[in-house]
């Protein structure tokens, strides 16, 4: 039932497809009892529309965290990007070092896969999905610009939002990155 108030897009099908009938049987039946139905399925579209941009799941949240470190990171703005990092975590220090050295000029992330472990205290994710970054290193010491990889993220909701405590870019050796 989590598609209901994650994803638009069967709704928005699903009342298509039943207008679309609805249409087809008013033109060869000639009943005008069907446009309440037409307009009853409407408004129970726009009421489903309305629930679902009304809820927000902690997959939402944790991609809204994703996307805003990764609109800091497009703008180069370090403090930004470790402001989505807890601090106390190993992953603050190692991306504080590494962010300092590159110039990023696009990033994003596709394929997010998110499960949630509401019996921790605080609750934490793993996020898992394929990141693109297409980065200068300032130092020359890495030869390409562009890094296409899968990653797995901790988060941990902090206060009120997701807050990343460490990563794993899968398929490198731990503590080879």
């Amino acid at each position: 039932m989590k598609w209901f108030v994650e994803d638009p897009t069967p709704t928005l099908v699903l009342a298509a497809l039943t207008i679309g009938v609805l249409i087809i049987a008013l033109v060869r039946t000639g009943r005008g009892g069907l446009l309440y139905a037409i307009a009853g399925v409407g408004i129970l579209t726009v009421a489903i529309l309305a629930l679902e941009w009304a809820v927000v799941t902690d997959k939402e949240e944790v991609e809204y965290s994703l996307s805003g470190a990764c609109h800091e990171l497009e703008a180069n703005n370090v403090p930004g990007v470790l402001s989505y990092i807890d601090p106390k975590s190993p992953a603050y220090g190692r991306l504080k070092n590494e962010l300092g050295r590159v110039r990023v000029s696009k990033a994003s992330y596709n394929r997010l896969d998110v499960e949630v472990d509401r019996s921790k205290n605080p609750i934490e994710a793993k996020a898992n999905f394929m990141g693109y970054i297409q980065a200068k290193d300032t130092r020359g010491e890495i030869p390409f610009q562009t890094f296409a990889q899968h990653f797995t993220v901790t988060l941990r909701f902090e206060g009120n939002r997701w807050m990343l405590t460490d990563y794993k870019i899968v398929g490198f050796p731990e503590g080879s990155y």
